[in-house]
């Protein structure tokens, strides 16, 4: 099996003429995490750093799904660790990929080898974006020890710390505070972290943000305010506490 796939990549490139397009038997082993199989193409040739028809890389490929192995062969025969899907594609990396997907170690290798933390994609979403999303906070570790900016913002306005504020993600946002995010920082619709802790009755992210210096009675462009945002919502609870604290409607 593994010599059909070596001859595949040799015809593919000699009928290309181009020592940049794509292998697909390359980029279906660096999916699949068939390591001894990707260092046998690059040995033959393939393009390490060939292109899918999206934009993807076979070390994009390799950190989505998390083989670390192979995006460590990837990367020791010179993949580019910061090369972007880019336009018209939206721009992801491979750190980007794997910290949304939660792959703590690929992270880790990534960044180890000089994978930029504050990569953007098209979106302006980070790496750190995705992983205070998702959850992941051994990922937010690893990219703040690395510099990860906590007030990047998305094209919408959207930081980190808003991210997981809105999913309740309390332990991540105290990360991030800690390492200076911006606690009253907006979006372009003027909505703020606690807004979002507050609309979701995420109540001790709404604490956690109140101790760290939140503003309970800042407005949003539409004139919401966190107290608004709980009640519209129904949590009692959040507004209460938000009401204890000197919030207004």
């Amino acid at each position: 099996m593994r010599r059909c796939l070596l001859q595949a990549a040799a015809a593919a490139l000699l009928l290309s003429g181009c020592a940049g397009a794509v292998s697909k038997p390359l980029a279906q082993a660096a999916l699949s995490g068939d390591t001894a199989t990707v260092q046998a193409l690059l040995a033959e040739g393939a393009p390490v750093d060939g292109r899918g028809p999206i934009g993807t890389t076979p070390l994009m490929l390799a950190a989505q799904r998390g083989h670390t192995e192979t995006a460590r062969a990837l990367l020791d025969a010179r993949a580019d660790v910061n090369a972007s899907r880019g336009k018209p594609e939206d721009g992801r990396t491979a750190l980007i990929d794997a910290a949304w997907a939660g792959h703590t170690e690929i992270v880790r290798l990534l960044l180890a080898r000089g994978a930029d933390a504050n990569a953007r994609a098209e979106s302006g979403a980070t790496a750190l974006t995705g992983s205070a999303v998702q959850g992941h906070a051994a990922i937010v570790d690893l990219l703040l020890a690395k510099g990860a900016d906590p007030n990047l913002k998305a094209d919408d306005g959207r930081t980190p710390l808003m991210e997981a504020a809105k999913e309740g993600r309390t332990a991540i946002a105290e990360r991030l505070l800690g390492k200076g995010a911006e606690v009253n920082a907006t979006n372009a619709a003027g909505v703020t972290a606690l807004m979002l802790a507050a609309f979701g009755g995420h109540a001790d992210a709404v604490t956690l943000l109140l101790a760290s210096g939140a503003d309970v009675n800042l407005r949003s462009r539409a004139g919401a305010t966190a107290l608004k945002a709980a009640t519209t919502k129904g949590h009692a609870g959040v507004a209460e506490l938000l009401r204890f604290v000197g919030a207004r409607e």
